[in-house]
């Protein structure tokens, strides 16, 4: 019995083909060999037998016959002692062929790959080969998290503009009045409530409001960032009645801006705190304008009682 160097790296490409042309492949005459595409079980085909492309999910493969396709199995086995026009592909899984075996393609596998003296393959043989999906799923993952955020920030920023609309022109105002105090507040919230919320985990006592003040903080940020959306729609589209327009306006500016890459995590962090400092001090001035009214009403309060004492 004779072993075959192993190989590192195998793309996918092969396996993706296999399945698509088993999917895609037009209806065949009844006397054409026909693919054998199985979720799960064995697929066996006997000697004096012809088939076309075989795929499983989950099983093995006996190929005692003639396959004129690729043979591809994703979780399982793969025994060849007949004849494979195409490739022998066991992602997870190990492939032997036996004396009478003739694989026109390559031979592939994660596992071991036995080959009985007398086997013939015309390609590359291949064993221990490591099927990287990891490139292309990271790029999705990057333009999920990346849709995630905009939808996300969509929808909170338009509901802020459209229950709260005092509260935004309020941060508005707060923004453009006063940006340095804005970006000053913000960073020290930035720091501080994570800072403290970590000490408050870190003495056990703390750990359920520390865990809560972090979670929440996280909305606070994102609201921070929608903010920073609507002061710059603001700035460039002057029209206060058109709330909605001007924030859709810094929206899709900010989130064309993430599309970049080592860019996007810079303006998320800016705009979040940026957004979070304008509303800390839009409502820090609420504050102290209310103050000053109840101060107002209850002097007002203590004359009227004097006037009626002295009566």
């Amino acid at each position: 019995m004779q072993r075959v160097s192993a190989a590192r790296l195998i793309p996918p490409a092969l396996v993706a083909a296999a399945f698509v042309a088993a999917a895609a492949a037009p209806a065949a005459a009844a006397a054409e060999p026909r693919d054998q595409v199985v979720l799960s079980g064995t697929v066996e085909v006997p000697r004096g037998r012809e088939v076309g492309e075989v795929v499983i999910l989950t099983g093995s493969a006996v190929i005692d016959g003639v396959a004129f396709g690729d043979v591809v199995v994703l979780n399982g086995d793969i025994i060849v002692n007949g004849q494979v026009s195409g490739s022998v592909v066991a992602v997870d899984g190990s492939v032997s062929l036996g004396p009478n075996a003739q694989v026109a393609g390559d031979v592939t596998a994660r596992g071991e790959i036995e080959l009985t003296d007398g086997a013939k393959v015309d390609g590359r043989v291949r064993q221990h080969a490591a099927f990287t999906w990891r490139g292309p799923i990271s790029a999705f993952g990057r333009f999920a998290s990346w849709l995630a955020v905009t939808v996300s920030t969509l929808l909170l920023g338009l509901g802020l503009v459209l229950v709260l609309p005092r509260g935004v022109d309020a941060a508005f105002a707060a923004a453009r009045g006063s940006p340095v105090v804005s970006l000053g507040w913000g960073a020290a919230l930035a720091v501080g409530v994570p800072v403290l919320s970590i000490i408050s985990i870190a003495s056990l006592v703390g750990l359920p409001l520390g865990l809560a003040v972090l979670l929440a903080f996280v909305l606070v940020a994102f609201v921070g960032y929608a903010l920073a959306a609507y002061v710059l729609g603001r700035l460039l589209w002057r029209r206060s009645e058109r709330r909605v327009l001007a924030f859709v306006i810094g929206w899709a500016i900010l989130r064309a801006v993430a599309l970049i890459p080592f860019v996007s995590g810079l303006t998320w962090a800016a705009g979040a705190v940026f957004g979070v400092g304008a509303a800390a001090v839009a409502t820090w001035r609420v504050r102290g304008a209310g103050g000053k009214h109840r101060g107002r009403k209850t002097v007002e309060w203590t004359e009227h009682v004097s006037e009626e004492a002295g009566l």
